[in-house]
């Protein structure tokens, strides 16, 4: 995966390309040790944890893992995934088509007004634009409000409450046809 969105005032250059297992381990093992990523279940990981994770994406068919930047700056970190592969895929009819995300923006060093819906929309817009996905498929933890304001704010539908043993999630959808004509009439944020 390569894409980019020219700089943006005041957003800046955002870019994703592929993770790279070697380089990119230990700035992803920093996120997802730190207490802003404590809906990924991480928190607790070793660096050795955290390796063996992104290897073992980096070796399937199923999954895969983005490194996003921001003025070439190591910024957030998106996971795609086949859901009839992953745990989410026993709570509903996966349809051809489906493609689940993650997502998750480092810790800020600095307040960037607008910066975590840059970078969410700028994921979603290339998710449609590069890969043949006609439903997005999102599985937060309940408590997550956060990421729930920026998935109503994108237009994802929730389906249900589920309990995937883990954690209590809020599945939801966006299609790529929802997505082309949202927000209907202006931002909903």
């Amino acid at each position: 995966m390569k894409a980019e969105r020219a700089p943006t005032p005041p957003t800046g250059r955002l870019a994703l390309r592929d993770f790279e297992v070697a380089g990119d381990v230990p700035t992803a093992h920093a996120w997802l040790t730190d207490p802003h990523a404590r809906f990924w279940g991480m928190g607790s990981n070793t660096p050795s944890e955290t390796h063996d994770y992104f290897a073992r994406i980096a070796a399937s068919r199923t999954h895969e893992a983005w490194l996003g930047t921001h003025d070439d700056r190591p910024t957030f970190l998106v996971e795609c995934y086949a859901p009839a592969a992953d745990v989410i895929g026993r709570f509903y009819d996966v349809a051809a088509g489906d493609l689940g995300m993650h997502i998750l923006i480092a810790p800020p060093t600095t307040r960037r007004r607008g910066f975590t819906w840059a970078v969410f929309s700028f994921v979603v817009d290339t998710i449609f634009a590069c890969t043949a996905a006609e439903r997005i498929v999102v599985e937060p933890d309940i408590d997550n409000t956060g990421i729930h304001r920026l998935n109503a704010r994108a237009g994802f539908v929730v389906e249900r409450a589920i309990d995937t043993g883990e954690k209590t999630a809020l599945l939801s959808y966006l299609t790529r046809a929802r997505h082309a004509q949202w927000p209907p009439s202006g931002d909903p944020s």
